[in-house]
C-alpha cells in the first residue's frame, strides 16, 4: 500500500461488531469526507447526513415559529418561509451576540435532528441494512461517539490541504477560525478507530475505503 493510500487503525473507539454497524465519518473541510460517505453508500450503506436533516427542519412550521420567538420576525419571508440568508447573517458573526444566537438555533435544531437520526438508525437495523454511515458535524464533540461502532477520520497532508482549501476560497486563517471551537484534529484522530490518509487520487481513496470497509465488517 502506497503512502497516499495508507490508513491507520487506532486502539481507541472500537466496539464489537453489530448486525448493522454504525460508521461515523469525520474530517477537516476539503478532506474527502463526502467522497467517502458517498462511496460507502454506493457499497450498500445507509448514509445519514445530519446537515441535510437539520436543513429540512427549517421548512417545518413549528420550527419556524420557535425560531421566530427566539430570533425575531425578520427571519421569516412574506410567504411564511424562513430566510436562510437572514438567519445566517444573525448567527454566523464573530461577536458574542452572534454566538448566543447560534446557540439558540442549535437548541432548536439539534434535539430534533438527534431524534430523527436515532429513528433512522433504528429503522436501518430493523431492516437489516449492511451498515450505516453517520455524517454529523462535530460528531465527537456532540456526543455521538457511543452511537458508532467505528469512527473513521480523514487526514490530508498540510500542503495538500491548503491547496484544497484555496480551491474553495478559504485560507489558513479561515480554517483556524473554524477549528477554534472544536477538538484538535490530533485529539480526534486519537479518538477514532481508523485514520484514512487522503493524499492521492479519488480512485486511491475509493480503493482504501473498500479495503477498510471489508476489515470493519469482518472485525
Amino acid at each position: 500500500m502506497s503512502g497516499d493510500q495508507m490508513s491507520r487503525k487506532t486502539t481507541n473507539g472500537s466496539h464489537p461488531a453489530s448486525p448493522t454497524p454504525i460508521i461515523g465519518i469525520i474530517g477537516p473541510p476539503c478532506s474527502g469526507k463526502s467522497t467517502v460517505a458517498r462511496h460507502l453508500e454506493s457499497l450498500g450503506g445507509v448514509w445519514l447526513n445530519a446537515d441535510e436533516i437539520a436543513k429540512n427542519q427549517l421548512h417545518q412550521l413549528d420550527v419556524i415559529a420557535e425560531l421566530k420567538s427566539l430570533l425575531g420576525d425578520s427571519i421569516q419571508m412574506p410567504d411564511g418561509s424562513l430566510s436562510r440568508k437572514r438567519l445566517a447573517d444573525l448567527v454566523f458573526g464573530e461577536d458574542d451576540d452572534s454566538l448566543a444566537r447560534l446557540r439558540q438555533l442549535e437548541s432548536v435544531l439539534h434535539p430534533r435532528t438527534r431524534a430523527i437520526l436515532h429513528s433512522q438508525i433504528a429503522a436501518a437495523k430493523k431492516d437489516g441494512q449492511p451498515f450505516v454511515i453517520l455524517d454529523v458535524p462535530l460528531l465527537l464533540e456532540s456526543g455521538y461517539r457511543n452511537t458508532c461502532d467505528e469512527v473513521w477520520c480523514l487526514q490530508v497532508d498540510p500542503e495538500r490541504h491548503l491547496e484544497l482549501l484555496r480551491s474553495r476560497g478559504w485560507n489558513q486563517a479561515e480554517l483556524e477560525r473554524r477549528n477554534a471551537r472544536q477538538w484538535s484534529w490530533e485529539r480526534k484522530q486519537s479518538a477514532s478507530t481508523r485514520v484514512l490518509a487522503n493524499n492521492g487520487t479519488e480512485d486511491d481513496l475509493r480503493h482504501l475505503v473498500e479495503s477498510e470497509l471489508a476489515s470493519a465488517l469482518e472485525s
